[in-house]
């Protein structure tokens, strides 16, 4: 790494991660998580995908979740085939694990059968509340994914610690666009994803966990994110929800992010509610890191693809990176 006047000068690798536009297809796959590899004089950030660590556990119960009643599911026999075992990485505290979980073709398939008809008006939020709520609440999908639920809450003793757990699985699922609106069971048997399509799934594993959830959609920017019910004076526009980026590891209501093709959102979001639940009160930890994240990144001299840095920024990033398994900064996206 080499300095000049105090300044830490450092090669970026540019992502190949679109974030605008994922509410429709296109032809963007996500990246690896990237590590930094040190060599003599410069930090390189390679983009590699780094081992897998073996996953930590703690015990604790949770309630089976409900199934609709008077209902008559296809057998077990009929839905339990096909079996794919797959790692989900996270991470928490700095620390690096992986989540591992068996999906179903047999359930992919019954699912594939049960697309709600989309809104002939999509532009009208009276009519979002009840297509998306269809995605949340099918009896099948509760039941085969009581057990993933399950393994995130035995990763921790405390809740918000589970709720973070959840929201950097699901930040770390490649993004993908995909032909239509996945069901969350779908998006990890396929292990990819849109941005509505990840959201959806985090409402619905936090909404299972206890949490207040919305669907925060950009319609200028064919966006969507996660609200978060959360205190007043962290939330998004004082809405009552924090924002949450799905598409890619972020920290938790930093909402200041440049998109590709689009820049910042600057557009009201319809929020459309999911779930009533809890407020996530310790969120006051990620608003802390999330205004210090912004506050590096508006520091930042940019050279073509080449950005300076001061040394105690740089180690701040660095910090803020290994924290929330923060990916490296596209610089597609430099203002």
């Amino acid at each position: 790494m080499s300095a000049t006047n105090g300044a830490v000068i450092f090669t970026l690798v540019v992502l190949a991660l679109l974030l605008a536009g994922c509410l429709a297809p296109g032809d963007n796959a996500s990246p690896a998580v990237p590590t930094a590899v040190q060599t003599s004089s410069v930090t390189v950030i390679d983009v590699t995908t780094p081992p897998t660590p073996a996953p930590g556990a703690v015990a604790t119960s949770l309630p089976a979740a409900p199934i609709t009643p008077n209902v008559t599911l296809p057998s077990a026999s009929v839905l339990e085939t096909g079996a794919i075992k797959q790692a989900y990485p996270y991470a928490i505290r700095t620390m690096s694990q992986s989540l591992y979980f068996t999906t179903y073709n047999g359930v992919v398939t019954y699912l594939q059968g049960q697309y709600p008809d989309r809104p002939t008006d999509f532009y009208n939020p009276s009519t979002l509340e009840s297509y998306y709520q269809q995605y949340v609440s099918d009896p099948v999908q509760q039941k085969y994914l009581a057990d993933f639920i399950q393994n995130i809450h035995d990763r921790s003793e405390l809740p918000e610690e589970r709720a973070r757990i959840a929201v950097s699985l699901i930040q770390h699922i490649p993004y993908a666009p995909t032909p239509r609106t996945f069901y969350p069971y779908e998006v990890l048997h396929y292990d990819m994803g849109k941005c509505e399509d990840k959201s959806i799934l985090m409402a619905y594993v936090l909404s299972r966990m206890g949490y207040g959830t919305a669907l925060f959609l950009y319609y200028p920017e064919h966006h969507m994110a996660l609200g978060l019910r959360c205190p007043a004076q962290y939330s998004y526009n004082r809405s009552g929800y924090c924002f949450v980026e799905t598409t890619e590891p972020a920290i938790m209501t930093y909402s200041n992010g440049t998109y590709v093709d689009v820049g910042k959102l600057t557009s009201t979001p319809e929020i459309i509610r999911i779930s009533d639940g809890a407020s996530f009160d310790q969120i006051s930890e990620e608003y802390t890191d999330a205004r210090s994240y912004d506050a590096v990144i508006n520091s930042v001299v940019w050279n073509g693809t080449t950005m300076t840095l001061d040394q105690i920024d740089y180690n701040q990033l660095g910090y803020l990176r290994q924290k929330y398994g923060l990916w490296d900064i596209d610089t597609r996206k430099i203002p």
